[in-house]
């Protein structure tokens, strides 16, 4: 017989040990599994929410780049770019369709970029078609010149009677206008007397046609605000773009460097300024001081001078000349000389609105705003 009861002790499981260490380290699998997942969905939701934010600013930029280039007022062959706060916007033109004489269709594009802090670059394209229309000066004469004119000997020709036909264009040969308009008492000629178009019943010298041959009315200041041109504008390039901005481009070569059928717009935006036979052309030329034409020149559309004119040699303008547009902003200009020389100024309507239409601004058509994917 026993004095104590004797105990008995089962060592543990290890088969059941192992498994609960198996499970336990699944567990931190699983985990772990879930966790790295939820860092991948959290860093690709944060990645498209970055995409988006990039791509909607680079939108913006293309629309704000559109608007700029619609407010500018200006019709310019090369790409342009705006710097903008959230990126650069590039900008042009795809002409689409000449509806008439006077009107262009185009589509206006935007191409907005963004750089976003993280890398990479966002874009957006946008456009909208617009529509130019030639701009509307009052061309009253083949000549107008706000500072008077003084002209020597018999020989010359100008004439308000319209040289265009309706084959030319849709307003071709529907509006003579005067040969030469002057201030009153603005005309003096040196070898043939004196016209006083319809103020008096003097004759009208050899030479002179339109309705009426000559026209002196007003002041100079009054002539030149008659035209409707906007001059200062036109300096300062708020009014319409140049093609050609002598100084900085140069004179163009005309069958070189213009096409057959573009009518440009060319800036000599220095001083004095003078012409011969080389630079004979078509389009608008402006000038800012004065002109002095030389030789056989050619030209046909729109001549407008800040200064004065003066003319030697045998030139031909098919279109409009006015000068004297420096009055308009208070300076003082002489008068315009056409001088001796078998020239001749013609009154052309077609030439001239040519010339007009590249001075035209486009205009945003209604409904036309699409996004380029």
């Amino acid at each position: 017989m026993r004095g104590a009861t004797e105990h008995q002790y089962n060592a543990p499981d290890r088969e059941e040990g192992g498994f609960v260490l198996v499970a336990v380290l699944l567990v931190m699998l699983g985990l772990s599994s879930l966790a790295a997942a939820g860092y991948l969905i959290s860093g690709t939701d944060m990645k498209i929410t970055q995409n988006h934010r990039a791509a909607l600013k680079a939108f913006y930029v293309a629309d704000a780049g559109l608007d700029h280039f619609l407010g500018s007022g200006k019709i310019v062959a090369d790409t342009v770019t705006y710097n903008l706060a959230d990126g650069t916007a590039k900008v042009w033109l795809d002409p689409l369709i000449e509806v008439d004489d006077s009107t262009s269709l185009f589509l206006i594009h935007s191409l907005g970029e963004h750089g976003p802090p993280e890398g990479g670059a966002a874009r957006r394209h946008v456009a909208t078609v617009a529509m130019r229309r030639a701009v509307r000066f009052n061309v009253n004469a083949a000549i107008t010149a706000a500072s008077g004119l003084q002209k020597n000997g018999v020989a010359g020709f100008v004439s308000g009677l319209d040289a265009a036909t309706l084959a030319d264009c849709t307003v071709g040969g529907l509006n003579d206008v005067a040969g030469l308009a002057v201030p009153e008492d603005g005309f003096d000629m040196s070898g043939g007397g004196k016209g006083k178009g319809k103020k008096d019943d003097d004759a009208v010298p050899s030479g002179f046609f339109g309705d009426p041959p000559i026209l002196e009315d007003g002041t100079g200041f009054e002539l030149a605000n008659g035209t409707r041109v906007p001059w200062q504008n036109v300096l300062d390039g708020t009014f319409a773009e140049a093609d050609y901005v002598v100084s900085q481009d140069g004179y163009p070569g005309f069958g070189a460097d213009v096409a057959a059928d573009e009518w440009p717009v060319i800036y000599a935006d220095g001083g004095d300024f003078a012409v011969d036979p080389t630079m004979s052309g078509r389009g608008a030329l402006i000038v800012r001081e004065d002109l002095e034409i030389n030789g056989n020149f050619q030209w046909e559309g729109l001549i407008l001078v800040g200064g004065s004119l003066t003319s030697n040699g045998i030139e031909y303008v098919d279109g409009a000349v006015i000068s004297g547009l420096n009055l308009l902003l208070g300076e003082s200009v002489d008068e315009t000389n056409i001088g001796n020389g078998n020239w001749r100024y013609q009154y052309h309507s077609c030439n001239v609105l040519r010339a007009l239409k590249g001075l035209g601004w486009p205009v945003e058509e209604p409904g036309t705003w699409f996004e380029v994917m």
